[in-house]
């Protein structure tokens, strides 16, 4: 009875105290600190606007203060932004920094200041800042740790510099501004793998030897001398690898018409995308969009399939086979295919659902033999429905010709104790394709024979 007693007691005085206590309300402030800013009326592009805030706030303590900078208030993008800690009132300094954009015309941009309390009370001020775009008595054309030369104002042409005159062996440049606006900010502007834009990590690829003139706009962002390659109309772009991509929608039998390139007839095109006559070379797969890209160093031109947009096209929408594993390469074997995402290659599709990959058997360290695209001791391979892992191949059936050199062994191999002949072709034939399945899986007939 006193155990019943006592365990009452103990539920009566944990309701009791239960009954006073009460959930903590958070109170929102009804009003944002008071603030007044003092911020640059205008600057220049690729330097700095500076500003000070005064902050007090007579109820709760400062959080922080916010600054924004809009080329266009209201499409409301944002060009640049800080954030200053205010924990106790006073005055605070700080800047923003003004990209550096090609194409933009001068103009008014705003800064928007937005000072929060901690009870989350805001307060509001814009700024309008004139920003123009800077012109330079000269930029410096800079290569390697000491070579320096000045790209001079061309005449009649604003933002136009260039440089005339003699250029290092190993020229890998860059070029940068003065310090803008007195502010002490410099630009460099590098190469991003496609194009000239500040802060790119990669030297400029100028197509210059010896002597000659590099030339540069700061509006556009544009510099020469730059190789001009057009494929069937379509220009072509640098890309990261070192070539040049044309994004191109061709047909079967078009001929190939390459503007900027000599003598296409010295150049490497593989047999399956492309058809040699006397009087030119044909495109052999059937229409669509393709990436080419141009290899100039070496003289060898990479096919791959593509959509409208250039991406690289997939097997569920374009009906692309994807080619990935070792023992296979292009344009020589020391360029095996591997199983890297980016590495791919697209397999000729020659006729609707019939797909073709061929090339010389050569030994794995052979980088001389263009066209040697079977590694003759060793392959192993796999289908894929994009440029890399997902949608692939499932059941594949070897044709009698081609049980004579290969296996499946999950992945497609040479079967065992076969070997490739040196120096023979060989010809991949690829047909009675699927859709896809549930799985993302696709069947398919291998045919392999020597040519």
């Amino acid at each position: 009875m006193n155990r019943i007693f006592k365990a009452i007691m103990v539920l009566g005085t944990l309701a009791a105290l239960s009954s006073c206590y009460k959930e903590p309300v958070f109170e929102f402030a009804q009003k944002g600190p008071d603030m007044t800013i003092d911020c640059d009326e205008s600057a220049l592009m690729g330097g700095k606007i500076d500003f000070t805030a005064d902050l007090s706030d007579a109820e709760y303590p400062l959080s922080v203060l916010n600054a924004k900078l809009y080329w266009d208030l209201e499409m409301g993008l944002v060009a640049s932004e800080t954030q200053l800690r205010t924990a106790t009132e006073g005055t605070y300094a700080g800047s923003l920094s003004i990209p550096f954009v090609k194409d933009l015309s001068n103009g008014i941009a705003a800064v928007v200041f937005n000072a929060v309390n901690t009870h989350l009370g805001e307060s509001f001020d814009t700024v309008y800042v004139a920003i123009n775009r800077p012109q330079f008595e000269s930029l410096t054309l800079a290569s390697g740790d000491s070579w320096r030369r000045s790209l001079t104002p061309v005449e009649g042409k604003t933002h136009e510099y260039s440089y005339t005159g003699t250029i290092p062996a190993d020229f890998k440049p860059f070029i940068i501004t003065p310090a803008i606006d007195g502010k002490g900010t410099e630009v460099t502007f590098g190469w991003n793998g496609t194009e000239i834009v500040p802060n790119g990590l990669e030297p400029i690829p100028f197509d210059i030897m010896g002597s000659g003139t590099v030339s540069f706009n700061t509006r556009t962002f544009e510099g020469s001398p730059f190789i001009k390659i057009i494929v069937n109309g379509s220009p072509a772009m640098p890309i990261p690898s070192g070539a040049f991509r044309a994004h191109v929608n061709i047909t079967k039998g078009s001929k190939l018409e390459v503007e900027g390139v000599e003598d296409m007839s010295q150049w490497y095109v593989d047999p399956d995308h492309f058809r040699v006559e006397t009087d030119g070379i044909y495109f052999n797969a059937v229409d669509g969009y393709y990436n080419f890209d141009m290899n100039t160093e070496h003289k060898f031109v990479t096919v791959r399939r593509a959509d409208a947009e250039g991406n690289t096209a997939t097997y569920a929408d374009e009906g692309a086979i994807i080619l990935m594993g070792w023992g296979v390469a292009h344009p020589v074997m020391t360029s095996q295919v591997g199983w890297e995402n980016g590495l791919y290659l697209t397999l000729a599709e020659v006729e609707d659902g019939v797909y073709q990959f061929s090339g010389k058997a050569v030994e794995e360290t052979d980088g001389t033999t263009v066209g040697g695209v079977w590694r003759y001791d060793y392959l192993s391979f796999k289908f894929f429905g994009q440029a890399g892992w997902g949608a692939e191949y499932g059941t594949v059936t070897l044709t009698d010709e081609a049980k004579k050199y290969l296996q499946n062994a999950g992945n497609i191999e040479l079967a065992a104790g076969v070997q490739l002949e040196l120096g023979a072709e060989y010809v991949m034939t690829v047909t009675e394709c699927t859709p896809l399945d549930a799985n993302t899986k696709f069947n398919c007939t291998i045919d392999f024979r020597k040519k």
